[in-house]
């Protein structure tokens, strides 16, 4: 065997083991990079036939710290109709210093249902994805990640109805609350599911009730919005209560009572008020409207907390 001969069978094992490292090492320096801070890949919103653990696999399990994750969306829809769809995290954990969500709509037969549409740099939809390339999901950007921002964040988008009624529809999200410490330990992940059911062609209304979490401390107030929203002629008094309060509480009404006499909505203030003794804690608040054939209802939730507590929520605008 000549001197060359042998040169070449040293050098070109040699460069196989270099080319086939560095490929690895290369493997292994992006699996850290999980946080998806440009936005995850499609099938990250605990939907049906998505990977359960998409999101904990690369973060602390699901629904660990003390946030919430909530999907604005309409009760019922009309088949054809846009409507405005909100992503909120809430968590008082003033570790939490960036943001992220993966929405996706489906109907019973969990296929896509709508059209959802980016209405601003903060959110970006990815067509023909997830389980058999065939869902529409949307998500948070780079910009949509609200570095530094404590407390809240939120994301609104465009929903199109179906063209046609296919039935009750469900919206499911899934959300990071990420302390912003460029991997993915102590990220924490929420998700959460809404539906909305197809407007009915007899005379009816639609109940909405907002903020979906109010915070409140002993001997203070929360406000709701309560919006009751007529359809397919509608018209009457629809009387408006909530249940469900903690001791010490009392829920009023202005007004207490709403007048429907054309096809525009109309809105009442709900004001919960506290004394000193009520108890801290989470309360679920179950918002009524009854007509004289119809009863509709709508739940949000009440938080009180100590006034010496960090526990406070911050509103901002993004």
């Amino acid at each position: 065997m000549s001197r060359a001969e042998r040169a070449r069978l040293i050098i070109i094992p040699s460069l196989l083991v270099a080319v086939l490292g560095l490929l690895l090492s290369s493997n292994n320096a992006t699996r850290t990079v999980h946080a998806f801070s440009s936005g995850p890949p499609a099938g990250y919103t605990a939907a049906p036939g998505e990977e359960p653990e998409a999101c904990a696999e690369y973060h602390v399990p699901s629904d660990a710290g003390t946030g919430h994750i909530s999907i604005t969306a309409p009760q019922t829809y009309v088949p054809g109709q846009t409507y405005p769809i909100t992503v909120s995290h809430t968590n008082a954990d003033l570790t939490r210093m960036r943001w992220g969500f993966e929405l996706t709509v489906l109907d019973t037969s969990d296929e896509k249902a709508g059209n959802l549409q980016n209405t601003d740099g903060l959110t970006q939809v990815l067509n023909n994805a997830g389980p058999n390339s065939a869902r529409q999901y949307i998500e948070h950007t780079a910009a949509g990640t609200f570095i530094g921002q404590q407390n809240t964040a939120s994301w609104t988008c465009n929903w199109t109805a179906p063209a046609t009624d296919v039935g009750i529809v469900t919206f499911y999200a899934a959300g990071n609350q990420a302390n912003n410490d460029g991997n993915t330990s102590g990220d924490y992940i929420y998700k959460t599911l809404v539906t909305s059911a197809p407007f009915s062609a007899t005379p009816d209304y639609d109940l909405t009730v907002t903020p979906s979490l109010r915070a409140v401390v002993p001997s203070g107030s929360a406000k709701y919005t309560v919006t009751i929203t007529p359809s397919a002629g509608f018209s009457g008094i629809v009387n408006l209560s909530a249940t469900g309060l903690p001791a010490g509480a009392s829920a009023s009404f202005n007004p207490a009572s709403v007048n429907i006499t054309n096809a525009s909505a109309v809105t009442s203030t709900l004001t919960i008020t506290t004394n000193p003794g009520t108890p801290l804690g989470e309360y679920p608040i179950t918002v009524e409207a009854l007509s004289t054939s119809l009863m509709h209802a709508r739940q949000v939730t009440l938080k009180v907390i100590s006034p010496s507590s960090v526990d406070l929520y911050v509103t901002k605008s993004v």
